[in-house]
């Protein structure tokens, strides 16, 4: 009975997560897209659930950024899955806040809009 817990407890935090970055990235869908250079990724297996962590660099109009995201998952089997996606080196597209450019978002469906050419 503890593993169910254990999941209904994961769920509920996930769930938070998710609220949280939908919160941040509200908005950010009339924000410039840029094309950014992953510097790094990673999986953190917590208490809390599974964790992947994408850093990457960026530039707009001409001075440079960085930024990370953070995603959240239920299984560690997909946030290993979502790591592999974004591997040190690689491309991935953000969103920048004109007014604020040190801010910047990643979202999911604008992975495949195809500006990485």
């Amino acid at each position: 009975m503890e593993w169910l817990l254990d999941v209904i407890i994961r769920y509920l935090i996930f769930l938070f997560r998710s609220a949280i970055r939908m919160a941040v990235a509200r908005g950010s869908g009339e924000w410039p897209v840029v094309k950014a250079s992953v510097t790094g990724s990673s999986c953190y297996s917590r208490s809390l659930g599974p964790l992947a962590e994408v850093t990457y660099a960026y530039t707009y109009k001409g001075e440079p950024f960085t930024g990370m995201n953070r995603e959240p998952f239920i299984l560690c089997s997909s946030a290993e899955e979502y790591v592999t996606r974004f591997r040190e080196g690689g491309d991935l597209i953000v969103r920048v806040k004109p007014a604020d450019p040190e801010m910047s978002t990643v979202r999911q469906r604008d992975q495949t809009i195809g500006i990485l050419k």
